[in-house]
């Protein structure tokens, strides 16, 4: 009897685009994404890819778990999930394509800005070369940096680390987290306000509430080294 799989796989130099089959359950996609990357683990090895998906509604835990599924099972670095307004395969491909990062420990390198209804998601710091105009939204288990306008949704700290943080030229987001730890502005504007100064700041936990202050050379230290309690040593 034929294997009737959950999902078709489609790919070019910069982006694997999974589409997702409605009607079967999780355990099914995720065993089948498992299997068939485990058979073309010499194709992927080392390489490094984003991830789109499509064709069902995932939560934001489905698609961590996928991604750790394709990791584990052939060693490709899987270098952000994209979800391109739209779902337009030049504009995922684009944004693939300007996603740079060389090592393990480096951050991801975006050089061009987010329109509304682009999402970005990483396993790492991203440093956006560009604005984040109102309705984009950039999630990070590491920090955000952007080098422009953030008017977005910005999301630092996603898998809980809470040394880290959101900067920016200008901080104007309509939403920020860290950590879990949330903050709304009263902010509503439907795209780029270019009238607004450069005011680079800088977003962080401090002690267990989001802060925002002016960026300093020693800022920066002081999140992602932070100084023991006596008492805990």
């Amino acid at each position: 009897m034929e294997n009737i799989t959950s999902f078709e796989l489609k790919s070019n130099q910069y982006v694997l685009t999974l589409v997702c089959f409605p009607g079967f359950p999780f355990g099914k996609l995720l065993q089948d994404v498992r299997e068939k990357f485990q058979r073309s683990a010499k194709f992927f090895r080392n390489g490094q890819m984003a991830v789109s998906f499509t064709g069902r509604e995932l939560t934001e835990d489905e698609k961590r778990q996928i991604v750790q599924a394709i990791t584990e099972s052939c060693q490709l670095d899987i270098t952000c999930v994209i979800e391109a307004s739209g779902n337009e395969e030049k504009e995922a491909e684009l944004i693939a394509r300007n996603i740079n990062e060389t090592a393990e420990n480096t951050a991801a390198l975006v050089t061009h800005s987010l329109r509304n209804g682009q999402r970005l998601t990483f396993g790492r710091t991203v440093v956006i070369l560009g604005d984040v105009q109102p309705g984009a939204e950039v999630i990070s288990d590491g920090s955000v940096i952007v080098l422009g306008i953030a008017m977005g949704i910005l999301r630092a700290g996603a898998s809980g680390n809470e040394h880290t943080f959101i900067t920016g030229t200008v901080l104007k987001p309509f939403e920020l987290s860290i950590s879990g730890r949330k903050a709304v502005s009263g902010i509503r504007k439907t795209q780029i306000d270019r009238e607004y100064a450069p005011d680079p700041k800088v977003a962080y936990l401090k002690e267990g509430h989001i802060s925002i202050d002016p960026l300093t050379g020693n800022l920066f230290d002081e999140i992602l080294h932070p100084k023991k309690d006596p008492e805990e040593e």
